[in-house]
């Protein structure tokens, strides 16, 4: 049972760092914030489309590739000008690399949209 206990409370605060780390993404990260209000504006504007349930599953995954890679990208450069205070090629190669899943994920979410809209148009 004190197993049990210890893994709950454990659980719970890998939750906690998790939403911490939400909270900080949305506060300290300008490019973070932006896809969330452009990911809510999304959702808004969707919103008044009568959408089915697998428009709708495409339309929030696309919205979630993004914000995680957002996510992910943002931590990547944190780290990398955490441990590399001067320029160096090899940093900015992967910052490079980090900031093109980032395009990639925001081009899947262009396309599901405009498809979406496009069978809603024509």
């Amino acid at each position: 049972m004190a197993s049990l206990e210890k893994t709950a409370k454990r659980t719970v605060k890998k939750f906690h760092s998790a939403f911490v780390g939400i909270k900080a993404g949305l506060l300290y990260d300008r490019s973070i914030l932006v896809q969330v209000i452009l990911a809510v504006i999304t959702v808004v504007v969707f919103s008044f489309l009568s959408l089915n349930a697998v428009e709708w599953l495409f339309i929030v995954s696309a919205i979630f590739v993004v914000l995680i890679t957002e996510f992910l990208n943002s931590a990547i450069e944190d780290v990398c000008d955490l441990l590399i205070q001067k320029y160096d090629l090899h940093v900015k190669e992967i910052k490079d690399i980090a900031a093109a899943a980032v395009l990639l994920a925001a081009i899947y979410a262009i396309v599901v949209a405009l498809i979406i809209l496009a069978g809603r148009i024509l």
